[in-house]
């Protein structure tokens, strides 16, 4: 057996587990097991026998865990089993519920200082310890990192070589992407070495995540569009209450995100809230549309009140018809009550300019007549 998910509804017992290792005297059950998943409820002594599964092949492991607050004596035992993981994993996720207990902070910082280079991926919602956070960025191999806290106060001037995804879990982790931005500009002067190794990870970085908190802006921008060879960009801003909303950027940012970014395959910019007061508008479909021929997925904000007129003037200069575009299937936006009636023709047949592959817009009820307009053409 290579790999094995235990669950938590799948009531894999202390007592079965117990039973399992009296009758494997090496002291492993799955000898060339490759890849680990366990998913644990928050009273489940069965992680005290991960040691069964730890076998000498293992590469990949996933340890998820409900801790809740009140669960020290658990947290202590979670924070054992970390300990108990071979340093020559290549793939580590560790979600132990309550990311703040101190024992589970040092266990896991503790760990990840002990790996060596063959780690390529590592994801924790835990805080790391400004130590482990050091030796992270200095890991020759790693891939793909989860980060929930910025920068430590002395970063070392070469960081994240072969860093091909970044997940930035939290508001206090987006420092992170302005740090290595900024590298990538040339602020920060450095001596040659140094400077071929940001632009490696200039050239590496194929996608980057960034927490619901962001706001969608100029600043933010600015950063992301530093990164060439990006495939993948997911900014999901949570608008709140109260008429705000996170996303703030224009026509022209649009522009200049898509011409900065032609590679893009999957662009996520949150899904519209329902204020529609966006500054920017449909145009900044086209723009995506003529730039970023590879893309498949694309959800985004953009002020639809207008959006009628909007399309009249767009294509009345004829602006962007005779030029190739992405070959977009699904549309994730909305549309206001307002546009009604044979608008939603015009708007669908504007929209088929624009993404000549288009079937289906929308995620709810708002564009259901548009996508049956869609389907029937």
């Amino acid at each position: 057996m290579r790999e094995l998910r235990l669950r938590a509804y799948e009531d894999v017992t202390a007592d079965t587990l117990q039973r399992l290792s009296n009758n494997s005297p090496g002291g492993i059950l799955c000898p060339r097991l490759e890849r680990l998943h366990w998913d644990a409820c928050g009273t489940d002594n069965a992680l005290l026998f991960v040691r069964l599964f730890l076998s000498p092949s293992l590469k990949k492991v996933t340890l998820y865990n409900y801790l809740l607050l009140t669960q020290s004596d658990l947290s202590i035992a979670i924070a054992r089993v970390i300990s108990l993981l071979p340093i020559s994993l290549q793939d580590v996720s560790i979600e132990p519920g309550y990311e703040g207990d101190e024992a589970l902070v040092d266990a896991v910082s503790s760990f990840i200082c002990r790996c060596g280079p063959s780690l390529r991926s590592f994801s924790t919602r835990t805080p790391l310890s400004e130590v482990a956070i050091r030796y992270v960025i200095q890991l020759p191999n790693l891939r793909s990192w989860t980060v929930t806290r910025g920068p430590p106060r002395t970063v070392p001037a070469s960081i994240l070589p072969s860093l091909e995804q970044l997940h930035l879990d939290r508001t206090e982790a987006l420092p992170w992407l302005h740090l290595l931005a900024s590298r990538q500009k040339g602020i920060v002067h450095e001596h040659s070495a140094s400077a071929m190794s940001h632009a490696r990870t200039r050239e590496s970085l194929k996608s980057i995540t960034c927490p619901g908190s962001a706001i969608v802006d100029s600043t933010l921008l600015s950063s992301l569009i530093t990164f060439r060879n990006l495939a993948t960009l997911r900014v999901q801003p949570d608008c709140p209450g109260e008429e705000v909303c996170m996303f703030r950027l224009t026509d022209d940012d649009m522009e200049n995100l898509a011409t900065a970014l032609p590679r893009l395959e999957i662009l996520e910019l949150g899904s519209p809230c329902d204020y529609d007061s966006c500054n920017n508008t449909v145009a900044s479909l086209l723009s995506i549309s003529v730039h970023c021929l590879d893309l498949t997925v694309l959800e985004t904000h953009f002020n639809a009140r207008t959006i009628v007129g909007d399309m009249q003037r767009l294509f009345d200069g004829g602006i962007g018809s005779d030029r190739a575009k992405c070959k977009l299937s699904r549309l994730m936006v909305s549309l206001p009550f307002e546009v009604r009636g044979k608008d939603i023709r015009a708007v669908m047949v504007r929209l088929k300019v624009i993404f000549p592959c288009l079937e289906a817009v929308g995620y709810d009820g708002y564009w259901r007549q548009l996508s049956s307009e869609l389907g029937d053409r």
